[in-house]
């Protein structure tokens, strides 16, 4: 019995060494990763008046190690991303074709470069501090009319900061446009959030929901009209559902084949638009 407890003991030391000595390694060797529970957003230049002609979304970054008395500069570099197609026989894939998607991000003409002076004075841990905010700045150009791009950006190691943790820490997904586009509440919160209130998003359903209401159906909108507010989810989706049966209903809209609504007009492959 006695040697048992011996053995405890000194099972017990060296696990506590172990801790210590990786402990310290731990706090030798500061790391950053993605803060947050979401890995995209977006932004549209949709609602802005023609003079506005930036706009800025924030991403979230933490360390581990501790803070430092000084700021530490953070690493961010743009991953370009492919579209992948598959060719599939008998229900097994047998191949596939790798292509640079046509809508990644062009530095310097949809956002500003993450090697510009202008940004390195912005993608800091500032001192006494372990976690930031990172802007990133959209510029909007012409082609934003037209297409909605994807900046995938992804954190690096530098003479700060190792990376931590798995690949979902380091990568972020970011759309930006100058058209309409998915609102970063719909469906991307922890809650049911507005895909629980208004199903599946489609374009079609987003104009009509501006139309109904005469407001920016937006994350503002969400967070100050209908988030955390008692009843306001219900009120709004009882509000689209009756607004779009009368549309539907409608012998003027019946007549010219605008109703039932769908995404694509006059498309009866089109899929039809509706509200839970």
């Amino acid at each position: 019995m006695k040697s048992i407890y011996i053995l405890f003991v000194v099972l017990m030391l060296v696990m506590q060494g172990c801790s210590e000595a990786d402990l310290k390694l731990y706090s030798d060797e500061p790391r950053v990763y993605l803060g947050g529970y979401t890995r995209e957003a977006s932004t549209t230049f949709y609602y802005d008046e023609a003079d506005v002609v930036r706009d800025t979304l924030y991403i979230p970054v933490e360390t581990m190690g501790g803070p430092r008395d000084y700021d530490r500069a953070v690493a961010i570099r743009q991953v370009t991303v492919y579209d992948v197609e598959y060719t599939i026989e008998n229900g097994v894939k047998v191949d596939s074709t790798v292509t640079e998607n046509p809508y990644n991000a062009v530095a310097g003409k949809h956002f500003v470069s993450f090697d510009s002076e202008e940004a390195k004075q912005l993608m800091v841990i500032p001192a006494n501090e372990v976690k930031a905010f990172i802007p990133v700045i959209f510029l909007r150009d012409p082609s934003l009319k037209e297409n909605v791009y994807t900046l995938k950006i992804q954190l690096g190691d530098n003479d700060e900061f190792k990376i931590g943790g798995v690949k979902n820490d380091v990568e972020y997904t970011l759309i930006c446009a100058d058209k309409l586009v998915k609102p970063n509440f719909w469906g991307n919160y922890p809650y049911s959030g507005g895909y629980g209130a208004f199903g599946e998003y489609s374009t079609r359903k987003h104009e009509f929901m501006i139309e109904v209401t005469g407001e920016k159906i937006n994350d503002e909108w969400w967070n100050t009209k209908v988030y955390g507010i008692s009843g306001a989810q219900n009120h709004y989706q009882v509000k689209f559902k009756t607004a779009l049966d009368r549309y539907n209903n409608d012998p003027v809209n019946i007549a010219s084949g605008a109703a039932p609504m769908r995404e694509v007009e006059g498309d009866l492959s089109s899929k039809l638009i509706t509200f839970k």
